[in-house]
């Protein structure tokens, strides 16, 4: 069995640059000026004592505009990694490469509709590169890993293949969830300190879901998953992918696209990295944005299932403590309450600007977050495609694609 350790990394302007809004929007994407996390997230790799892998480096601009000095600046990076490892770089010009190849292949109708599958802009598409490098490596599992995390466990790599790809209760092991630790020691998150997030329940759901980590056995199926600490056996990525409607909040919700499938993440308990953030600049009412689009959406999507051969429905419930506690009916009135405070907040610190956005996202939450399409019908017939394209790359000589080695 081999692995593929894929590392989607997320660059910026220089730090002396003004605010575009035009911008790709992450959480702590690195300026350029800057060297960031990647080599230090490297670096953990040589730490595994198993070495059937692979790594895949994915590099993804803010902008069209810097992309070009985003790729010479992370493979001036990954350069200094040669010959420890097998590194494979991915960015924005493979991106056009591929797609232009698709295009002489399949003619050029194909290429607007697989654009919408092959994109390095935003989260869940990045994802889906992540898988699709998988793919074009043939490797048996994806292991996704982010560039703020390190690897601490030498042993890591051995308890993903002692696992994937088995069975549990006599059923197929596809996906495995790992956690994160966080940099103080521990996995539960500290309680918000700001009184204005008193009515957002996210935090306490999540303390409350991880309290199965500690619990017997060491797999056991899980409503939550971390996007930087996933396991996916070639069966499931080939099959299921991510929603690229997701603007965020796209490991959770892969997981529900999983379960319409009837693949179960499990938590494995005993398969922890290091989560090492750097401190991110998004303010607090455009953070609190992104998960008012996540939830709404995937709320949605459950909400919309039909019965369809080879699915099985999915209920709000199975997602508790955490993601389904921010899912429910009363999920407008704690994002109402929540963006009050929030507004109150701002106003007494003299920030004209956040009291209106915080004002603005109950209006989205409202009339913008709720999708004008069905979620769940569109997703299937995504994932219809996703299939189907997913068997083309299998099939074609990977040579073609011309992969860039370090």
């Amino acid at each position: 069995m081999k692995a593929t350790i894929v590392i989607p990394t997320y660059w910026g302007r220089s730090s002396d640059e003004p605010f575009n809004p035009a911008d790709a929007v992450y959480d702590h994407p690195t300026p350029l000026d800057q060297e960031g996390t990647l080599a230090r997230a490297l670096e953990s790799i040589k730490v595994l004592k198993n070495k059937n892998f692979e790594v895949v480096v994915i590099a993804a601009a803010t902008n069209p505009e810097i992309a070009r000095d985003v790729e010479n600046k992370v493979r001036g990076i990954i350069s200094d990694f040669k010959g420890m490892f097998p590194i494979t770089f991915i960015s924005h010009s493979f991106e056009k490469r591929m797609k232009e190849i698709i295009a002489e292949r399949r003619g050029e109708d194909s290429l607007e509709s697989e654009s919408e599958i092959i994109s390095l802009t935003g989260y869940s598409n990045i994802r889906n590169m992540c898988l699709i490098s998988a793919e074009l490596l043939s490797c048996d599992v994806a292991v996704l890993f982010d560039d703020d995390e390190v690897y601490e466990d030498p042993l890591y790599l051995d308890k993903v293949f002692e696992n994937i790809g088995q069975e549990y209760v006599g059923q197929f092991i596809g996906a495995i969830a790992g956690y994160y630790l966080r940099p103080e020691g521990g996995y539960m998150i500290p309680r918000p300190e700001e009184w204005w997030m008193s009515e957002w329940p996210m935090v306490p759901a999540m303390n409350e879901a991880f309290k199965i980590i500690d619990e017997e056995p060491r797999l056991k199926p899980t409503p939550f998953v971390f996007g930087g600490n996933m396991v996916i056996h070639r069966d499931v990525y080939r099959k299921i992918p991510f929603d690229p409607n997701v603007r965020r909040g796209e490991d959770i919700d892969y997981l529900t696209n999983c379960k319409f499938f009837g693949i179960d993440f499990l938590l494995d308990n005993q398969l922890s990295i290091r989560h090492l953030p750097p401190k991110s600049n998004v303010p607090a009412w455009r953070h609190f944005r992104e998960n008012i689009y996540r939830f709404i959406y995937t709320r949605e999507k459950i909400k919309k299932q039909v019965p369809l051969e080879g699915l099985r429905v999915v209920r709000i419930e199975e997602l508790d403590p955490y993601p389904g506690k921010c899912m429910r009916d009363d999920l407008e009135d704690l994002i109402f309450k929540t963006s009050v405070l929030m507004g109150l907040h701002y106003l007494s610190q003299g920030d004209a600007v956040g009291f209106e956005q915080s004002m603005s996202n109950i209006h989205l939450a409202r009339f913008d977050a709720p999708p004008v399409h069905d979620p769940f019908i569109w997703f299937i017939e995504f994932q219809s495609r996703w299939e189907i394209f997913m068997a083309y790359l299998s099939s074609e000589d990977s040579s073609i694609w011309e992969l860039e080695r370090a």
